[in-house]
């Protein structure tokens, strides 16, 4: 018996013939003999690893059904992953990501089950450990299909940038890089700089209009120190290019950051 599971090569498989690839992965004798009947933390660790893995995707999941909506409409997915309403012939309904939204219920309930069954054995060999074998069977199945239920959505989204770009603003979004503005270039103090963005808030929100909408006059009414400048920092493609600090939003960290995973991923499936 092994002393440690070492996985699946990173893959998993529709069959099961991912347990014999298993099987040569076994790389020392347990040093207790009783551990080598008994002990099941290979499988529940599995399952944890699974279970975080259907969090994960669900939460995605849930990001792609909400997408989908006639609220959002940012991203569209064709009928191969979509099914029509029963009642409502121009409705379609992001069925695969709801489905793979719901398998992290079931891939969780194996874990928990095969942890209770191991929760109340004497450390030694009991018949209730041969109950390990349906947990990781159903887990990798249902885990395997949400995989591919979400490779191909991915695959096949096409975005809404427009919409996108449109609520992206919405809200006055840049009213934080107007007050970071106001601190760093009239160098007024933050609770000054936050008291101004709130009055040039109501401002714009009294004209029903964003704030890059206000004019020069109107702002400098509030604050002398305005000048033109303080246009640049008013439109989201700025707010976005500005944050260029680790982990930042700025478009050439975001391309870096996935290109890291990309080349990690295409490195470990090696």
């Amino acid at each position: 018996m092994s002393a440690r599971f070492c996985g699946a090569g990173g893959h998993l498989l529709s069959d099961r013939s991912w347990l014999y690839r298993l099987a040569s992965c076994f790389d020392r004798p347990t040093a207790n003999s009783l551990d080598s009947v008994s002990d099941r933390d290979f499988a529940l660790e599995y399952l944890s690893a699974l279970s975080l893995l259907g969090m994960h995707l669900s939460r995605l999941s849930e990001e792609l059904v909400l997408w989908c909506s006639a609220p959002f409409s940012f991203v569209r997915l064709s009928d191969g992953f979509t099914t029509g309403s029963s009642i409502m012939p121009q409705k379609k309904n992001p069925d695969a990501a709801e489905l793979v939204r719901a398998k992290v219920g079931r891939i969780t309930g194996d874990f928990m089950g095969l942890l209770m069954v191991m929760k109340g054995l004497p450390l030694a060999y009991a018949k209730d450990t041969q109950e390990d074998k349906e947990p990781v069977f159903d887990a990798t199945e249902a885990a395997t299909l949400s995989l591919a239920a979400m490779d191909g959505m991915i695959r096949d989204m096409t975005a809404n940038t427009d919409k996108m770009r449109a609520l992206a603003g919405a809200g006055f979004a840049t009213a934080t890089d107007l007050a970071d503005w106001l601190v760093r270039v009239p160098r007024l103090p933050f609770r000054t700089a936050h008291h101004v963005t709130g009055r040039l808030v109501g401002m714009a929100e009294a004209k029903n209009c964003d704030l890059a909408d206000l004019t020069l006059e109107e702002m400098q009414s509030v604050e002398p120190q305005i000048d033109a400048s303080i246009f640049d920092v008013l439109t989201v493609e700025s707010s976005l290019a500005s944050r260029t600090s680790e982990g930042g939003t700025a478009p050439e960290n975001v391309s870096r950051a996935a290109q890291a995973w990309l080349t990690r991923l295409e490195e470990n499936a090696a």
